[in-house]
């Protein structure tokens, strides 16, 4: 639909083209047909950064894809392996239960010929020889009795035990069964936030492609036409991005999903009266948190542009402090949007990002404390100078930090 918008456009605005820019001052429209250009640049820009990140996404999409399979894959053989446990043990079972049962039988049948047929027992002691013969015999017929009696309870005690350490492996097995099926989906996510990637991909190759035929363009259209279309590619350009940008935190709930980040103990050198610190405590706040008048900020919710989090301005290096304990979920690293970036998971489903860094000192899956350095300030991605995009989300949703920092500037801040 938007090819044929376009080339509606194109052959509506070609035809009278001529008479829509006569009377501009060639000036004039030399310098608005630069401007457009410009525009056009920095959106093709954007698209080729947002490209990408998409394009690592996929990337780290597939390895966590593999590391998820193959742990089905060791589940699934856990599962196989204590089934074959389980059969045995059944087997076992069958066998000292049969065991019992003769010995049962045994003991029934030395029962019936004492009390049913005493003198069967009489003759036996009758044929004694002697006084130690007749002790003798009495003494095989208890012992016999005896024996059967223990081999019997000997019996019960094995198959209670064998038993037990059937039912032990039976829950063993429910618990790989549990995990696996949580593991598949994981699975299923991961491939559905692959689909979601692939096609937002697809639909930036396409953006990137009319872009660059809008460059070529530019020079026999009207400078309203340019415009026009510059515009319309810039905001699908720009819903594009915004959900690339997204995949970054769909990234992070998978991680979480597999990585139970649960209750983290508070550290010794924690502040005692707030649940952060400031990432850079001497630093200025130069941007807040919500709706923006920038338009290189990307949409969220209903409005056009939106802040995620808030910008604090230090000098280029200045060390970056994780503001909560916790563990480190995602270090990544993109031309566009947050640049260098770190993502820490803490307590309580809260989540801190660090982006446009220099640099990230830190790896996922380390565990932090409050004021570990995790990266030094820089001015990588979407953005005009030096500073850190500090932002904080409660499960999917952003949240202004400052309530939860001290109260004041950062710099006003000392411990």
């Amino acid at each position: 639909m938007l090819a044929l918008a376009l080339a509606f456009l194109v052959i509506t605005a070609g035809r009278g083209a001529a008479t829509a820019d006569s009377g501009v001052n060639p000036q004039d429209q030399l310098a608005l047909i630069n401007q457009i250009r410009a525009q056009l640049g920095s959106n093709l820009a954007d698209a080729l950064a947002a490209q990408q990140q998409l394009e690592k996404s996929l990337q780290d999409n597939a390895a966590q894809q593999a590391r998820v399979q193959a742990k089905i894959e060791d589940a699934q053989a856990r599962i196989a392996n204590l089934d074959m446990q389980i059969a045995d043990a059944q087997r076992r079972e069958a066998l000292l239960a049969q065991r019992i049962d003769t010995e049962r039988a045994q003991l029934k049948q030395l029962a019936r010929a004492v009390y049913e047929s005493p003198g069967s027992v009489l003759l036996v002691l009758a044929e004694s020889k002697s006084l130690g013969d007749l002790f003798t015999r009495i003494s095989e017929l208890n012992v016999a009795g005896t024996r059967a009696a223990q081999i019997k309870s000997a019996l019960n005690g094995d198959l209670a035990e064998q038993q037990k350490e059937r039912e032990k492996e039976e829950a063993a097995r429910d618990e790989q069964v549990a995990l696996r099926n949580q593991l598949d989906s994981q699975l299923a996510q991961l491939r559905a936030l692959e689909a979601q990637q692939e096609k937002s991909l697809a639909q930036l190759e396409l953006k990137i492609a009319q872009t660059r035929a809008e460059l070529s363009l530019l020079n026999r259209q009207s400078t309203q036409l340019a415009q026009a279309v510059t515009d319309m590619l810039q905001r699908q350009q720009d819903e594009i991005i915004a959900a690339a940008m997204q995949s970054v935190w769909a990234q992070l709930q998978l991680w979480l999903q597999a990585n139970n980040v649960g209750q983290i103990a508070t550290s010794a050198g924690h502040s005692t009266k707030y649940r952060f610190i400031w990432p850079e405590p001497a630093a200025q706040i130069s941007q807040p948190f919500g709706p923006s008048s920038y338009w290189f900020e990307p949409p969220y919710g209903t409005y056009a542009h939106f802040h995620t989090g808030i910008d604090l301005v230090a000098s280029f290096g200045s060390p970056v402090y994780a503001a909560d304990d916790g563990v480190v979920a995602l270090v990544g690293s993109t031309s566009s949007g947050y640049g260098n970036y770190v993502v820490i998971a803490h307590a309580s489903g809260f989540n801190t990002l660090y982006g446009h860094l220099s640099t990230a000192l830190v790896k996922v899956g380390q565990q932090v404390t409050q004021g570990t350095p995790v990266g030094l300030e820089g001015s990588t991605g979407n953005s005009t100078g030096p500073h850190l995009h500090f932002e904080l989300r409660i499960g999917q949703r952003p949240v202004d930090p400052t309530p939860y920092l001290p109260p004041g500037p950062p710099s006003a801040f000392r411990g």
